[in-house]
């Protein structure tokens, strides 16, 4: 089986009070931006953005190997009424929305709770910089719909670019559609589009 190149979408929390591990594999960046628009259009997802040590990166795969990943958090803007815009550091801390506070944890619970418990639906607003964001185009054959690709941070340990050694010797027309499926997902490949490591 041949490796393709594409590029991986991350949003992920690690475990505790809450929990998230999304994963887009995709194989062009209109679909890259299409898939983080649809995460940060729920407020829920704006506040584990905010509030929890959440991975938001963008990898670049290479013919299976990830030869770069990007942090998106400097290139978000988090805008709701009656706040001062929130962006963020490289670490992902947020920042902007306690200038000119008297009291900033104050309004960071404010931020909170209303993101949390949905108050805050209609008056949130997440853009990406994205002309700032330098994203290069893989090399080599890109996935589209229906492949199946590792990926380095797969839970099963096994998403790395040695995986595809394993797999030199296995043939997919010894296996019929519903084998196929569950011998790649069993290899530790993920299909092509949407998938979530918590579920």
């Amino acid at each position: 089986m041949s490796p393709k190149s594409f590029y991986e979408l991350v949003f992920s929390v690690s475990p505790g009070a809450a929990r998230k591990d999304a994963h887009y594999v995709v194989g062009t960046l209109d679909e890259v931006k299409r898939a983080l628009d649809s995460e940060l259009s729920a407020s829920t997802n704006v506040y584990l953005l905010c509030w929890h040590s959440t991975k938001l990166a963008l990898n670049v795969y290479e013919r299976g190997e990830c030869v770069h990943s990007i942090n998106l958090h400097p290139y978000i803007t988090v805008s709701v009424d009656g706040y001062p815009d929130i962006t963020f550091l490289e670490s992902g801390k947020p920042v902007g929305y306690e200038v000119g506070a008297d009291d900033p944890y104050k309004v960071e619970t404010a931020l909170s709770d209303g993101m949390f418990s949905g108050e805050l639906d209609d008056a949130i607003e997440a853009t990406v910089d994205w002309a700032s964001v330098e994203v290069p185009a893989p090399a080599g054959e890109i996935a589209v719909d229906g492949d199946y690709v590792k990926l380095v941070d797969h839970p099963s340990g096994d998403g790395n670019d040695e995986g595809y050694e394993d797999d030199e010797d296995f043939d997919e027309d010894d296996f019929d559609e519903d084998e196929l499926e569950d011998e790649l997902i069993e290899r530790g490949y993920v299909p092509y589009g949407f998938s979530d490591f918590e579920e």
